[in-house]
């Protein structure tokens, strides 16, 4: 089984590559909620397993997912008139609002920030036109922390920028009364004078995404299932800025589809059910809504393995819930140490960041592997085809799941 295993696969990482590579062009627009970037995919994923013969739930394997979102279609920041890039100087917060205008500058010098007078100074400088600007700060320090939080309010219905020294971005399910713009450090001139806005967000109280899922009928106990999931929502656009979440988790859908394909020709003593989950990065709102009302009842759900963040893995793999579910942890790991198909794994306990969570917090066993190397990008537009290129621990992982997926049965 083993040798079949693997050269169904090695016959098929070209494959894989294509998957990534669809999932992450630029009509797929980051697999968010502009453009319909996240219907695309979900259609994709769809027409996969049909073609897999994946029996289904649903007339076309999808299930909606109603959520509230704020998107941010255009922006624009023009500093003394030279254009900074989105994604890359700048980045509009998940949840601002719209605002549009020609301000002066005032930069919060460190001794500023660290002065009794801050907080009226800043009034004074709102007043009169200027937006301010918060030099990189040390979040952890308890006071600055309340006088941060005091300027957010009283920029309230106003701009203001906060330098930083990475830029990260996420989604927002509402959106503020203000606008905060997280600029890079290095791209800011302390000597700036003024600065060009044209922000324009759009807030969706009822957005519908959804889950992708289908099955492979098992061969003796058909009624109990192992599920296989992964989602396949990213950030989308903000802008000109498209994130298009190459190894966040174009990768762990892949893989996903992989294992479809394979166990979709050979089919299990337990059924094998595969989902895509929407609205991930929404935060796990896809999963949740299938845990709240499951198309596989939960007392039937065996186990739940959960993929994510599957282009490295040169130094390994975490298992998150690793230490929670020791028994199935050590199932795992003796393969891993027999088979030597990844570095190491490493056992983490209970958290709270990917598709597993809702299922192990109703009860049911369930693991979330993330590969670990030097791969950088998350949550940024580089996170991209000229970065990730799959590899030789691809294709080691997919070894270690299938074998433990058949092991389970």
């Amino acid at each position: 089984m083993l040798v079949s295993c693997f050269f169904s696969f090695s016959q098929n990482i070209d494959v894989a590559s294509q998957t990534i590579e669809d999932l992450c062009s630029r009509e797929f627009a980051g697999r968010g909620y502009l453009d319909s970037g996240d219907r695309f995919a979900a259609d994709y994923i769809a027409k996969k397993f049909s073609s897999f013969n994946l029996k289904k739930f649903t007339k076309n394997y999808q299930h909606p997912v109603s959520l509230s979102v704020n998107t941010i279609p255009k922006s624009d920041v023009l500093i003394d008139g030279k254009e900074l890039i989105p994604g890359l100087d700048y980045l509009i917060s998940p949840s601002a609002n719209s605002i549009s205008g020609d301000y002066l500058i005032f930069y919060i010098s460190p001794k500023i920030l660290n002065a009794p007078k801050l907080v009226s100074k800043v009034k004074k400088a709102i007043k009169r036109g200027y937006v301010p600007v918060v030099p990189v700060y040390d979040s952890k320090n308890g006071e600055l922390e309340k006088k941060i939080q005091t300027l957010r309010l009283i920029s309230k219905n106003k701009p203001i920028i906060f330098l930083k020294k990475q830029l990260i971005w996420s989604v927002s399910t509402h959106q503020s009364n203000s606008t905060e713009i997280w600029m890079i450090d290095s791209s800011f001139n302390r000597s700036s004078k003024q600065i060009h806005m044209n922000v324009v967000s759009k807030f969706i109280p009822t957005y519908t995404t959804s889950n992708v899922i289908g099955y492979v009928e098992g061969t003796i106990i058909p009624d109990s299932f192992i599920i296989l999931c992964g989602h396949y929502d990213h950030l989308g656009r903000m802008g000109e800025a498209v994130f298009y979440g190459a190894n966040d988790n174009a990768s762990g859908i892949a893989m996903l589809l992989d294992l479809a394909s394979y166990f979709s020709r050979n089919p299990q003593k337990y059924s094998i059910a595969f989902v895509a989950f929407g609205a991930e990065e929404a935060g796990l709102l896809g999963s949740l809504a299938y845990v709240k009302q499951p198309q596989i009842p939960l007392n039937q759900t065996k186990f739940v393995f959960n993929m994510d963040l599957m282009g490295s893995g040169h130094e390994g793999a975490t298992i998150v819930n690793g230490k929670i579910y020791t028994e199935y942890y050590e199932k795992l790991n003796q393969i891993n140490t027999k088979m030597k198909y990844l570095p190491s794994l490493k056992a983490r306990g209970k958290a709270a960041n990917s598709d597993h969570y809702f299922f192990s917090e109703a009860g049911v066993p369930s693991f979330f592997i993330y590969l670990m190397g030097d791969y950088k990008y998350y949550h940024v537009p580089d996170d991209n085809l000229t970065h990730l290129k799959l590899g030789h621990y691809y294709t080691q992982s997919y070894l270690l799941i299938s074998d433990f997926i058949m092991s389970l049965n």
